[in-house]
Formats: C-alpha cells, sequence, structure tokens
C-alpha cells in the first residue's frame, strides 16, 4: 500500500494541490477513503463485522481523539471514519522508501522530535486537525493491565483540547498482542467500538494553573485511562 501511494496517490496530489496544507487534506482523504475500502473488503468476504455508537462525535475539525489499542488494525478502523486525520508514525518509516513520501505528503507526525513531538502535536490541533493518538503507545497483551503514555494529557493541555476516548473491542479475541495474525479465528471478527462524549479539559487547566503541570499531566491521563478500560475494572 504504501509503493502505490508513493507511486500513485504522491503525484496527483502534488500536481492537484498549490500549497502544503492542500495536499496534506488531499492526502488523508485518500488514506481515509483507502481504509474504508479495505473495511468493506474485509466486511463483505466475511471477517469481520463492525459497530460504531456515537460517530456523529468524530466531527472531523480540531479534535484530539484517543482510542484505546486492543488489535492490529484499530488504525485503519479508527482513521477510516475521519477525513482530516492526522497521527503519529514510527520514525524509521520516514526512512523507508515506500513509506518516507507518503508521510511527507500527509503531514504526519514522526515520533522522533523529543521534546518537540508534544508541540508539534498542539500546532496540528491548532490547525484544525483530527489528532489521532494511542494513549498505549502499543497494543496491550490481553489480561494485562494497560499502561497510557503521558503525551496525550499533556498535548489536550497544551492545545485546551478536551480529548474524545474511543474504546474499540473485539470478539473472539483476534490481531492482539501476542496472537499471531495469521490465526484464523473460529468465528468472524465482531469489532464494537464507542466515541464516547469528550473528557472536558477545562478542570485540568485549573488543576495545571494551581498545581503545575505534571500533576495536571497525571490526573487526565488517569481519567482517560478510567474512560478507556471502566469495564476493565
Amino acid at each position: 500500500m504504501g509503493l502505490a501511494f508513493r507511486f500513485l496517490a504522491c503525484p496527483y496530489v502534488s500536481l492537484a494541490a498549490r500549497t502544503q496544507r492542500e495536499r496534506e487534506l488531499k492526502a488523508r482523504r485518500i488514506v481515509r477513503h483507502s481504509f474504508a475500502w479495505f473495511v468493506r473488503l474485509m466486511q463483505r468476504t466475511g471477517i469481520l463485522q463492525w459497530r460504531v455508537r456515537g460517530r456523529e462525535r468524530l466531527h472531523g475539525g480540531a479534535q484530539l481523539v484517543c482510542p484505546s489499542h486492543p488489535t492490529l488494525i484499530d488504525v485503519v478502523l479508527t482513521m477510516s471514519m475521519i477525513d482530516n486525520a492526522n497521527c503519529i508514525v514510527k520514525a524509521d518509516l520516514k526512512r523507508s522508501f515506500a513509506m518516507s513520501s507518503p508521510i511527507a505528503t500527509t503531514g504526519y507526525i514522526a515520533n522522533d522530535s523529543g521534546s518537540e513531538l508534544i508541540e508539534a502535536c498542539a500546532q496540528s490541533l491548532k490547525a484544525g486537525d483530527t489528532l489521532i493518538i494511542f494513549p498505549e503507545g502499543t497494543r496491550t497483551r490481553p489480561g494485562k493491565e494497560p499502561k497510557l503514555h503521558h503525551g496525550a494529557a499533556a498535548t489536550a493541555l497544551l492545545a485546551a483540547m478536551p480529548i474524545t476516548p474511543v474504546v474499540i473491542t473485539c470478539t473472539p479475541p483476534s490481531l492482539m498482542k501476542g496472537i499471531p495474525w495469521y490465526r484464523i479465528p473460529p468465528s468472524k471478527m465482531s469489532f464494537e467500538i464507542d466515541v464516547l462524549e469528550p473528557i472536558d479539559i477545562e478542570p485540568f487547566l485549573q488543576i495545571e494553573r494551581q498545581h503545575g503541570r505534571p500533576i495536571a499531566v497525571r490526573r487526565l491521563t488517569e481519567s482517560l485511562k478510567s474512560a478507556l478500560f471502566k469495564n476493565n475494572h
């Protein structure tokens, strides 16, 4: 898919768009429709079914979306629903022949920017992007206690942006950490995706003003974890 995007989509986007911002928006739409096509294909071939509740909360404007991350295709499912989705990608992909051009065209954020990563994420939100951050960073093994990184909360505070939690579940357990992707489940994979009410950022901005950012980040991370995994307790 990366090579197809590099040799087909990138040249088209470069010719059709005059500014970097226009190129990013067109490229992200192509990604969204490609992922949506892939999901429809898996539905029609009987591999999976999915149901989304609260989809209207993914409004496509400036928004910080934080999904849980149980399976290999959570990124595909989430981005298939959002036109102007930005996300964080592994820095190694910037050096990949297949992926370097698509990443540059879409404007995705590489996670090699260290202390500047949070600032880059906040700037993405201020530019009007829907930014997707998986706060677990990687898939959590079934039965293990999820551990959330602080980056999503730090970004929300810096941008003064509410967090929209998205709970993803899959039954029977499939495509999860420790389960080979080629292991065929006994029945069709059924995904339930719940887009929850946004977490109001104002109380945490108040905590930041009173007690400092580190405490506010920890409290907001705890609130996000509670929203994403309340059924695990």
